[in-house]
């Protein structure tokens, strides 16, 4: 198998697990392994490249769906203080 395979793989298993979990950071991971996927693709050969990507791409993406998980936060907390 190519390399882009397995970073496309281990992309969508992240993102089965944030499916199943609901939880943020294996979305993020997806998302890195994805973007190394299209490096992979582009350059089979220099792993230390697709590594790099992958580090690189986590506290972007992180960064990026931020504002989203504080909005899911602030309306788990406005959940409970309705039920209370």
């Amino acid at each position: 198998m190519e390399p882009y395979q397995y970073w496309t793989i281990a992309g969508f298993i992240f993102l089965i697990l944030e499916i199943m979990t609901l939880r943020t950071f294996p979305l993020v991971l997806a998302g890195a392994a994805l973007f190394s996927a299209v490096v992979a693709y582009k350059f089979p050969d220099l792993y230390l490249i697709q590594i790099i990507t992958c580090l690189c791409f986590i506290p972007i993406i992180l960064s990026a769906i931020k504002p989203f998980i504080k909005k899911k936060e602030l309306k788990k907390e406005e959940g409970k203080n309705e039920h209370k």
